[in-house]
């Protein structure tokens, strides 16, 4: 679509100033040499006229500018899921990896659908703007402490926090998913009393129609 805005612009700025040669030397009497000078100028302005045009559309759009803001942070949130990702692998607890398996697979589910609709993006802010960032810096640190060939008292208690604040930011990512899917889940109810309303209602009018 923008090529072919672009494309439409070029034509019209070419015309105009094409046109304006022939205008000029035969309409008004001005040199051929002056016609081709004003022609340049007339075509500079018309495209500087649709540069000021199109940057006064975006100014009066916000809509797309937030638009622009959802779609970044879900490239940013999908880099930092790719992280989590990467971090199951260097685990030996098979309960750890299934609790960032849970992290990666949750998060996933929520960037999928702010993607497909950026609409939801408000009601799982939170997970971008303050869990996501969060769990990574968590994750990373408690592998980093992992790594260490000896613990001491110290280490292995920051170890033990650090996976209660994993499966606590689990519970906030079911949490907020879940919060965000409610509505669909009541439209869902809705449809479905209706349905099964208009089936009952079927049922009793099909005898009446036998006996007839």
């Amino acid at each position: 679509m923008k090529v072919v805005t672009f494309l439409k612009r070029l034509f019209i700025v070419w015309t105009v100033g094409t046109a304006t040669i022939p205008i000029s030397y035969l309409g008004f009497g001005v040199g051929i040499g002056d016609s081709i000078l004003l022609s340049f100028g007339t075509a500079a302005l018309t495209a500087i006229f649709f540069v000021f045009k199109s940057a006064r559309i975006a100014y009066k759009d916000p809509y797309r500018e937030e638009l622009a803001y959802i779609k970044h942070q879900a490239r940013e949130a999908r880099k930092q899921l790719k992280v989590i990702s990467s971090s199951r692998f260097k685990l030996k607890s098979i309960h750890m990896w299934t609790e960032l398996s849970k992290l990666y697979r949750v998060g996933k589910s929520i960037v999928d659908m702010v993607e497909k609709e950026p609409a939801r993006y408000k009601s799982v802010q939170p997970f971008f703007t303050n869990y996501l960032q969060a769990t990574v810096t968590v994750i990373e640190r408690y592998v980093f402490l992992l790594s260490k060939p000896t613990k001491s008292i110290d280490v292995k208690e920051s170890i033990h926090e650090a996976e209660n604040v994993i499966h606590e930011l689990s519970t906030q990512y079911d949490q907020l998913l879940n919060s965000a899917l409610s509505q669909d889940v009541l439209s869902l109810d809705v449809e479905m009393k209706v349905l099964k309303q208009h089936f009952q209602n079927e049922e009793e009018y099909a005898p009446i129609n036998r006996m007839k």
